[in-house]
């Protein structure tokens, strides 16, 4: 049966459809490490086309267009090439329901406690449709949940690490960077608890059993250069 979505469309658009929907088809076709007719077959059989020989064509036409640089993949390259990577070690994960009691907690024990050290660790807020995410180092979580009722609490985690990528302003203007960076680790197995974007900055979130593979990964995105090297923070280094 055919797809509903595809039904009207030509078989290339249903080919360039099929393999924008499955990356790991697009990366080995353009590797060129498929066979174009046995693709052809898949993508007919799963999108109900009969011209084989119409998606084979089509298959072959959009290798060759991964085979040039588009301009927009051009603006993403340049923007991760000046960027830089940050790691910080030893980082909890917090998630909190979304209370209204919670944002007044957590504003206070900001105000109480983050303002009067002498070195601002650590903490950062994010407010989804149903929860509350903090990430803080892991020596101010005891602060951080005296503040928070357990019945509030969703889950919290420890011996995490940030992978963050530090770029410059062009990457709010720049489409595809965070999506770039996902799909590296996605293609490699790797799972993300956490991912947001603030300002220049782009955030990863990895249990500490992922974290290397992912910053092997991340790092190997950024052309080597005369400062390869990544930031490394602990909790007493944060700036």
């Amino acid at each position: 049966m055919a797809d509903p979505k595809t039904r009207g469309l030509s078989a290339a658009d249903v080919t360039r459809r099929y393999i924008d929907e499955h990356p790991s088809v697009r990366e080995a076709l353009r590797d060129d490490l498929l066979n174009y007719t046995a693709l052809a077959r898949m993508i007919g059989g799963a999108a109900d086309v009969r011209n084989e020989e119409a998606v084979t064509i089509a298959c072959r036409r959009y290798q060759r267009e991964l085979g040039r640089e588009s301009p927009a993949d051009a603006a993403v390259a340049r923007v991760i090439a000046g960027s830089r990577l940050q790691v910080h070690s030893d980082i909890a994960l917090v998630r909190i329901r979304d209370d209204p009691e919670v944002l007044d907690r957590l504003l206070g024990v900001g105000r109480r406690t983050l303002t009067s050290l002498a070195r601002r660790p650590l903490f950062e807020v994010f407010e989804g449709t149903r929860a509350v995410t903090v990430l803080c180092e892991e020596p101010f979580l005891a602060t951080l949940l005296a503040e928070i009722p357990a019945r509030l609490r969703l889950s919290v985690e420890r011996g995490l690490a940030i992978v963050a990528f530090r770029s410059h302003d062009e990457v709010a203007s720049t489409p595809g960077v965070l999506a770039f960076m996902a799909e590296a680790l996605f293609r490699r197995g790797i799972n993300c608890l956490e991912t947001v974007s603030v300002h220049r900055d782009s955030i990863f979130v990895f249990r500490s059993e992922e974290v290397i593979g992912a910053y092997q990964v991340l790092s190997a995105l950024i052309p080597a250069g005369p400062d390869p090297s990544p930031e490394v923070e602990s909790p007493g280094e944060h700036r």
